[in-house]
């Protein structure tokens, strides 16, 4: 943040009326585009309600409070998270309806669970996949007055993560359910995105699908075992969920179809701008890159070889390295280059010899949005003139 803007509010600070590049930021910082956050979050509502689905985003992607109360006014069934870390977040920021898109393995956090359920302050969801951790959860409760246990059967793939395989065992871990009138079965889910070999080519497509005709199909074995008003049936990661939905929709009984991405919030410039379903589609259809971190040149120690003020400290780069894409010359403009390694904080770009000067600030797109935000506990929201209207907080 400026220096000048040290010790005020985030009020005090906005009323400045702080433009990224005029206003003393200190690079690289990363910020969020608020056209493309709202057209992503409008975009992802009017797709399910378009097929009647509804959309629990993983919050895990962002953690921000401020962009999940976006996600709900625009319609949203409720919000996934990763764990109960997460869930208290999210549950301290008001939020109640929670899909917890895990196993939960802590005897503390599952009687805490527990306790919110049976008293009505809030709807939380886990998962199950196994008899062993079917006891962990009975016996965290025992001395929890009026516990109340809502559980997924998570449904898995062969070499994938966690999930149950055989739907033998899910007869037997249901059986084990209908005994105990403390946990309420509410229906199936599982990930396609985790599914070995799953891409957009022949064999893959084949292999998520089988997948999740398998969701489907212990989906009519765990019905009888609902105890609401019917069966939830949950997937779908920023990748594949067309998928999920064309499969879905294949289900006899009455159910409440959820899907549950997340990274769409903000999509990304390479690893879902690869995959997800809407590629090809007009522009209005597709999901925009929200997220850009802007540095500066520190150094062109060869003709060739520029060094930018960024580094993994500041940007995630487990599937791609941030691409160059925009140079301030007035005014953002195109900019091509590649970065072809990254420090802890210093990035080796690539670049046309005399296409950029010492000083000079580059604006990257990322890769893979999940292991950006956690980068930044504050990222300013920015509208087309990079004018700052926000500021977004996080909570990893």
């Amino acid at each position: 943040m400026p220096i000048a803007a040290q010790g005020m509010s985030d009020k005090e600070f906005l009323a400045t009326n702080p433009n990224l590049f005029t206003a003393g930021f200190q690079f690289p910082i990363m910020v969020l585009r608020e056209s493309a956050l709202e057209h992503n979050i409008q975009r992802m509502a009017a797709y399910c309600k378009s097929l009647g689905f509804e959309l629990a985003p993983h919050v895990k992607t962002p953690m921000a409070p401020q962009i999940a109360k976006r996600q709900l006014a625009a319609g949203a069934w409720g919000l996934t998270v990763a764990n109960f870390n997460q869930a208290s977040i999210m549950f301290a920021s008001g939020f109640t309806r929670l899909i917890i898109g895990n196993e939960v393995m802590e005897p503390t956090s599952i009687a805490e669970i527990a306790k919110i359920n049976g008293s009505g302050a809030g709807d939380i969801i886990f998962y199950i996949d196994s008899l062993a951790g079917l006891e962990i959860a009975q016996n965290a409760i025992d001395k929890v007055p009026n516990a109340k246990l809502n559980v997924f059967m998570e449904i898995g793939a062969v070499g994938g993560r966690a999930g149950i395989r055989d739907l033998e065992l899910l007869k037997k871990i249901l059986a084990e359910i209908s005994k105990d009138d403390r946990i309420y079965v509410r229906g199936v889910s599982g990930f396609e995105g985790a599914v070995p070999g799953g891409d957009r080519q022949g064999e893959g497509i084949e292999k998520l699908r089988l997948f999740l005709r398998h969701i489907v199909a212990a989906a009519r074995i765990t019905e009888p075992h609902v105890r609401s008003d019917k069966i939830i049936i949950s997937a779908g990661g920023s990748s594949f969920f067309d998928y999920v939905a064309e499969e879905f929709a294949k289900y006899e009984g009455d159910a409440n179809l959820i899907l549950r991405s997340g990274g769409y919030v903000s999509h990304d410039h390479i690893h879902y701008e690869d995959l997800y379903p809407f590629m090809g589609a007009p522009d209005s259809d597709r999901f925009y890159p929200a997220l850009q971190l802007w540095a500066r040149v520190l150094s062109i120690p060869e003709p060739d070889l520029a060094i930018l003020n960024f580094g993994k400290r500041d940007a995630g780069n487990d599937l791609d390295e941030p691409l160059p894409i925009l140079k301030l010359a007035g005014k953002p403009e195109p900019f091509a280059a590649k970065i072809e390694k990254l420090n802890d904080q210093h990035a080796f770009m690539k670049i046309t010899p005399g296409s950029v000067v010492v000083g000079d600030v580059i604006g990257c797109g990322i890769s893979h949005p999940c292991t950006n935000f956690d980068k930044w506990r504050l990222l300013p929201l920015v509208n087309d003139d990079y004018d700052v209207i926000d500021l977004v907080h996080t909570f990893f």
